[in-house]
């Protein structure tokens, strides 16, 4: 079920460790985002009730791809001047989402977990893997229900999983079934959502730093709310900014964390908890759900 994968030169193994959302990045994955074409496959994946419910409760637009790639060559730069090391997935033709590459799968401790995409549309995304998992240490894979990396998210000892579109009970059921094979220690804690249409958790709340997070308040219920209340010091993000994928940063590692070059509010709050903003534009990214770390899969983080 999750037995180490020892392909290829020991030179080019990579030791999967990732135990928080903020130690220093080391290793991230990425992909291209690819031209744009309407297919078959945005026609029937419009047709579910959970696509559905994502379009009424997001901004959706045509992106420019010669735009697109620009924006992430920009973060790939900032990656490597703050010494990640960058990988690239390889490209599934037709499939217009895929440079997300968060949700394909996702790093608790020593292991990438490989998780269920929650529409047939993306599904072949996760063939990128192929040519990833037999360098990684570590790999994974859940079998039955469905759940994104973009719901995941480490906290302490615990794993956060947010109740998406993308994200189901059987998928939870499964992942909490892995972590106990493997006597993970980590308890996995529910964040539900207070109403339908959440593309990922990530778009509604997100740690920043130990003990930081941003979030909107309108997406969770008081119990939620109290929860978060006790456990990290909330920045609160308004509509405008929640809808603009302001929330959805990603951390680097002692203090920086990238942002929207519109985020300029919230990188103020940043700054005045001691935190480095790097602000980035990534306006054409975030014309679909998604941003910096929508885009961005940890492979590797110094503990």
């Amino acid at each position: 079920m999750h037995a180490p994968l020892a392909h290829g030169p020991e030179s080019n193994r990579i030791q999967v460790n990732v135990r928080s959302e903020i130690d220093p990045l080391k290793v991230v994955a990425m992909r291209w985002a690819i031209p744009y074409r309407t297919s078959w496959r945005d026609v029937v994946s419009v047709l579910s009730a959970s696509v559905r419910a994502q379009l009424r409760h997001n901004s959706w637009a045509d992106y420019r791809y010669e735009v697109v790639r620009t924006q992430q060559e920009r973060v790939v730069q900032v990656m490597r001047d703050h010494g990640v090391t960058v990988l690239f997935l390889d490209n599934v033709p037709g499939v217009h989402s895929q440079h997300y590459t968060r949700d394909i799968a996702f790093g608790i401790d020593d292991a990438v977990f490989v998780g269920r995409m929650g529409t047939r549309y993306r599904e072949p995304e996760q063939q990128a893997l192929a040519s990833l998992a037999p360098r990684l240490s570590t790999v994974v894979r859940l079998e039955r229900g469905r759940i994104e990396g973009g719901d995941v998210m480490l906290y302490g000892d615990k794993v956060l999983v947010g109740l998406s579109e993308a994200t189901d009970a059987a998928g939870v059921s499964e992942l909490r079934r892995l972590l106990a094979v493997r006597n993970s220690p980590r308890e996995l804690i529910l964040i539900p959502f207070a109403h339908r249409g959440v593309i990922h958790l990530d778009t509604k709340f997100n740690i920043v730093a130990d003990h930081c997070a941003l979030f909107t308040r309108a997406s969770f219920g008081p119990d939620t709310l109290r929860w978060m209340e006790q456990h990290f010091d909330l920045i609160e993000a308004t509509d405008a900014e929640t809808r603009g994928l302001e929330i959805n940063t990603v951390a680097l590692g002692n203090g920086h964390v990238i942002v929207s070059a519109q985020s300029e509010r919230l990188a103020t709050r940043l700054a005045q908890r001691g935190l480095t903003p790097i602000l980035v534009d990534y306006s054409e990214v975030t014309r679909w759900p998604g941003s910096f770390r929508c885009t961005t899969l940890p492979i590797e983080r110094a503990a």
